[in-house]
């Protein structure tokens, strides 16, 4: 997987692997992002940019906020993409490159520009200070949460006042049953680690379908920030989770309720253009030299996330 150990990347190091068990690291930069940031992005100053990858679920939290708010306009998106070369590369083409006479090429220059002794793994996504040239977070949660308390054009309240404390709940049950634990089936090289961790992938999704019989979205008549955390994970399940990290129990397109309130998301404004299900798959297959080593990017699966939605009435 490769990572920055004082400043230098090492293609080896790894420490994502203990006794068999997928073990997600922590977000290094993931201090309370300030109110002059946050005001900054409001205005479209243009100072920063959010650095996203097209296939990564965390990285699509931030793009999703991003979408739904409309701060598309206000806050530039440079892509991470391609073949995992030393990491995650840059396009060259983006905000971040704008006027520079070397292009960066590597994420891993970003965490070095901003800590140049930087030991630790280099993720996405980034909030990133064009100004000061130093990365602002590197936390998805953080990162989601500030957008989110942008006002909106339409006045979407991603996190409702009195909700706080029930969105992170669920916010934590669905990461440690869901969208970190296919990470943990996917990666597992212990029979008991794999079995473990998809009994909790089925598990989350049998309740969250249960818990929308009724519901339009996850608390009620209106999108949250944890409904856009959950989609991340729902849009890649079938084309990746079910096959590729081995979550075969069933597919999301089997689920009576949490199948149209994907697509219900999938509608909204803006949303679709943050799904490129051609980066998904090349990102997950391709770069998975471990699972995959020869590289074969399975085909997209023939669902439909056009079709019509039938849903609870919502606002």
């Amino acid at each position: 997987m490769g990572m920055l150990i004082e400043g230098r990347w090492d293609d080896e190091a790894d420490r994502t692997m203990v006794d068999g068990r997928y073990m997600r690291a922590g977000s290094t930069f993931d201090g309370p992002i300030d109110a002059a940031v946050t005001d900054a992005i409001a205005a479209g100053a243009g100072r920063h940019v959010l650095v996203a990858s097209n296939s990564c679920p965390w990285s699509h939290r931030t793009t999703l906020v991003r979408a739904v708010t409309g701060l598309a306009d206000r806050l530039p998106l440079h892509i991470a993409g391609g073949p995992r070369v030393e990491g995650y590369g840059l396009l060259a083409e983006g905000p971040l490159n704008a006027g520079r006479e070397a292009p960066l090429r590597h994420m891993h220059q970003l965490y070095t520009l901003t800590d140049p002794a930087y030991t630790g793994r280099v993720t996405v996504p980034v909030l990133w200070d064009a100004n000061e040239e130093r990365i602002v977070s590197n936390d998805s949660a953080t990162i989601m949460r500030a957008l989110g308390s942008i006002a909106s054009d339409d006045g979407l309240v991603l996190v409702p006042a009195g909700l706080e404390s029930e969105i992170d709940a669920l916010n934590e049950t669905i990461h440690h049953g869901l969208a970190n634990a296919v990470y943990e089936a996917g990666k597992a090289q212990a029979q008991d680690a794999y079995d473990e961790a998809v009994g909790r992938v089925f598990a989350t999704l049998s309740m969250l379908d249960k818990r929308l019989t009724d519901r339009r979205y996850l608390f009620g008549d209106a999108l949250t920030e944890t409904d856009l955390r959950l989609f991340a994970t729902l849009v890649r399940f079938d084309a990746v989770y079910a096959t590729h990290f081995r979550c075969t129990r069933h597919r999301l397109t089997d689920c009576a309720n949490l199948w149209p309130y994907a697509r219900t998301i999938h509608h909204l404004p803006g949303v679709a253009e943050t799904v490129d299900f051609d980066a998904i798959l090349y990102g997950y297959y391709a770069n998975d030299g471990v699972h995959n080593p020869f590289g074969i990017v399975a085909e997209r699966p023939a669902v439909d996330w056009s079709a019509p939605a039938q849903r609870p009435a919502g606002s």
